[in-house]
């Protein structure tokens, strides 16, 4: 099974009965399908429903500019929700449409083997280490099937907090947490092939 295959699969989901109401699509994911750092949301908003794509809207932008901060672009990066299917009015998935969508989100971790998970949110970092107060635990290191994992505030919360600059002071610091993890990856791989 392959990225492409198991996006076919689910293409067509429907577990959820509201969550298919309520899309226009499934937003599996976008990026690099090869890449070592998975980034997982929470669900796709009105914008990503529209075009397919996770995080293409404000919050999205948010994004680009934190990655862009430790020398990363979207090309470097694959990125999924929590659940693929747009939730009505922005609200959040519920406990049984993040199960139905479990088993999508383990398959796409063993597919891609990455070495470092970033979770995006207390939703995504709830489903993947099963720890919420997303303020309290943000740029620390949690392990993961042995992969590291660093969870992040949403970009959203930057913006319903007034673009507080503090605030992006402190998840630019958290985004040099994942940087170092894959140049200590890097430096590792280097030193093994002496």
């Amino acid at each position: 099974m392959s990225l492409t295959k198991l996006k076919q699969h689910y293409s067509q989901c429907k577990k959820c009965t509201k969550l298919c109401d309520s899309r226009t699509q499934v937003v599996f994911g976008s990026g690099n399908e090869n890449s070592e750092i998975l980034f997982i949301g929470e669900a796709p908003g009105a914008n990503e429903d529209k075009q397919g794509i996770p995080f293409c809207g404000m919050s999205g932008k948010i994004l680009t500019e934190l990655l862009n901060s430790v020398g990363l672009s979207r090309e470097d990066i694959f990125i999924t929700n929590t659940v693929l299917c747009h939730p009505e009015g922005n609200r959040n998935p519920a406990k049984d449409e993040i199960e139905n969508c479990r088993d999508r989100l383990d398959q796409t971790i063993k597919l891609m083997q990455p070495r470092v998970i970033v979770t995006i949110g207390n939703f995504a970092t709830e489903r993947i280490i099963g720890k919420t107060g997303i303020k309290s635990i943000r740029g620390k290191i949690f392990e993961y099937n042995n992969t590291k994992v660093v969870p992040v505030v949403h970009p959203a919360s930057y913006l319903y907090s007034g673009r507080n600059p503090e605030m992006f002071a402190q998840m630019k610091n958290d985004f040099s947490v994942i940087a170092s993890l894959l140049s200590a990856k890097k430096k590792q791989k280097n030193l093994s092939e002496f």
